[in-house]
């Protein structure tokens, strides 16, 4: 049975008619019509988290794992606050989040009725789309909420994709559940139609002259279609192509660019400096391609955007060119190589790049957040998903190979260190392969609760690299001279997650030293076991320092 509200049953039966069906609920008063209709309907997949920053979190993990947009319902006042950070997530990483919150009639906002803000445009420039439904009670005022609630549905994809709001208020009684049908309802669509590259003969023309040239892949989702485009391209123009794990894609040269800059001397830094800078995708983890590109320019830089917003990341923006990645790429993949483009010089150029990556050698450390990252990332089998949190975790993983089958995440569009276990929950949850979580100490606790909820996945796997504290900040130079580091900044402590992940059903497994963690991976990275598995390994925040500054110190000798 329904809710008997008129703004309700409309949203419902339009979420039904998009085909938008997953929803994390956030338990509530204010919203019991909308979880009512949702969970009693079994055309909806709903999940219960309480927690409503981890729910925000948790709908991402859904979105990833399904391609689809997905729903939060949450009640009113602070709770719809705390959708902030995952909105900003989703805005930042390009992600259709659908975040309803109920409220109060707009006549008691403000009149120190309980759980009353001011929720209506809450998100501002996070979200694409913020509309305040109507209390419906005549055809008019039906029509209206129709439209707005299939205006904010398709401004999730608008072109580019991201995150739309919909703030419902609904007046007392509210737990009249009586109607056993939803309305018909009017489904507006948008069409988009296929289209060319507009001055084709004149980017050709640019493209060809250029001796340098290189693409940036920033973070995209698995399944993006243009690994084969980006190996054609590199291997006809001699283009380099510049990508980590978070890119998904494959090509035929891996090229550890964050470690060619930091090993190049001034002399070379300047000859691998490109002259057409090509960007496609989301963030790149590395902030030494940012300052390297930054500080040796280049003639042209091209972002590639189906949004055609103004993205200056390297400061060197010329072009933007809106369109979507694939057309954009299959149409330079059709250009024929020119005696314009100096094959001598484009050879060498692509030859310095895979010169300065052949004399890297790989980690190899004493037992320490490096050696177990590393340890576990070979030790993966294909075809799994693998889930990275936010500082060192993201960090260290880009200095190993891992097979080209597996699919990476992290929450790289704010790089915020909320929300990481929320969404590898919300992922495995949505997902039937295996999800592993690679997540540092604070990380997960701060986002403890992500755990607790009744959908946890026994295909969920977590390894925490416990060093006591922010580890990372040890490591930047400067920083590391503040009196106030271990207190305030690297928040030192001797917390353990055995206890609450024992609780919360996981099998729990710990590792002081390299032979534990050899010892525990096979039982972690089981696909036989029928339960989630938290591994933890204990290192020290010392130790690490020592590892990874010994680390790059190899690499620039």
């Amino acid at each position: 049975m329904y809710s008997d509200k008129n703004n309700v049953l409309e949203l419902v039966a339009l979420l039904k008619a998009h085909d938008i069906t997953n929803i994390v609920l956030s338990p509530g008063s204010r919203n019991s019509p909308l979880i009512q209709s949702f969970a009693t309907d079994s055309d909806f997949t709903c999940y219960s988290i309480v927690d409503e920053r981890s729910a925000g979190f948790f709908t991402i993990g859904i979105i990833q794992a399904t391609g689809k947009p997905a729903a939060v319902c949450c009640t009113s006042g602070t709770a719809t606050f705390n959708l902030a950070p995952a909105v900003a997530e989703a805005y930042y990483q390009g992600l259709p989040l659908l975040v309803i919150s109920a409220d109060r009639p707009l006549e008691w906002i403000g009149q120190m009725e309980g759980q009353t803000i001011h929720q209506t445009g809450l998100f501002g420039k996070m979200v694409h789309c913020s509309v305040q439904l109507p209390i419906v009670n005549n055809n008019e005022e039906k029509w209206y909420c129709n439209r707005l609630i299939n205006d904010a549905i398709l401004s999730l994809n608008n072109g580019a994709k991201g995150p739309s709001h919909i703030n419902i208020p609904l007046d007392e009684p509210l737990f009249n559940f009586s109607i056993e049908a939803l309305p018909e309802v009017r489904v507006i669509k948008r069409f988009s139609i296929s289209y060319s590259i507009s001055e084709k003969d004149r980017y050709a023309e640019r493209f060809l002259k250029f001796s340098k040239k290189m693409i940036v892949v920033g973070q995209l989702p698995p399944e993006n279609n243009i690994s084969e485009l980006l190996k054609s391209i590199s291997r006809k123009h001699n283009v380099v192509v510049l990508s980590d794990h978070l890119s998904n894609i494959t090509v035929d040269d891996k090229l550890l660019y964050d470690l060619v800059i930091r090993s190049a001397s001034e002399t070379e830094l300047k000859e691998l400096a490109p002259d057409l800078l090509i960007t496609i995708g989301g963030h790149t983890v590395s902030k030494r391609i940012k300052n390297f590109l930054r500080t040796f320019g280049v003639s042209e830089h091209w972002h590639i955007s189906n949004s055609g917003d103004v993205v200056d990341t390297y400061q060197q923006l010329t072009d933007i060119i809106k369109s979507d990645n694939e057309t954009f790429l299959s149409y330079i993949n059709e250009l024929s190589p020119s005696l314009k483009e100096a094959p001598n010089e484009t050879e060498s150029f692509k030859e310095l790049w895979n010169y300065k990556n052949s004399t890297l050698t790989g980690p190899e450390a004493q037992f320490s957040d490096l050696s177990a990252v590393g340890m576990l990332l070979s030790s993966l089998p294909e075809n799994i998903s693998l889930h990275f949190a936010n500082s060192h975790s993201v960090y260290l993983s880009q200095l190993y190979d891992i097979p080209n089958s597996i699919s990476c995440f992290s929450n790289r569009g704010t790089n915020g260190i909320e929300g990481s276990v929320s969404t590898a929950v919300g992922y495995a949850a949505a997902s039937e392969g295996l999800t592993i979580l690679l997540i540092g100490d604070l990380s997960f606790f701060y986002d403890m609760n992500g755990i607790w909820n009744r959908h946890i996945s026994p295909n969920l796997r977590i390894m925490i690299n416990n060093n006591g504290g922010g580890g990372i900040f040890d490591t930047i130079p400067g920083l590391n001279n503040s009196t106030v580091l271990s207190e305030y900044i690297t928040a030192e402590h001797s917390t353990s997650a055995k206890s609450w992940t024992e609780q919360q059903g996981f099998i729990y497994l710990s590792a002081n030293n390299e032979d534990d963690l050899k010892k525990h991976l096979p039982t972690f990275l089981s696909t036989d076991i029928t339960a989630p598995v938290v591994l933890e390994v204990f290192t020290s925040i010392e130790q690490n320092s020592k590892e990874i500054k010994s680390f790059y110190q190899q690499q620039r000798n």
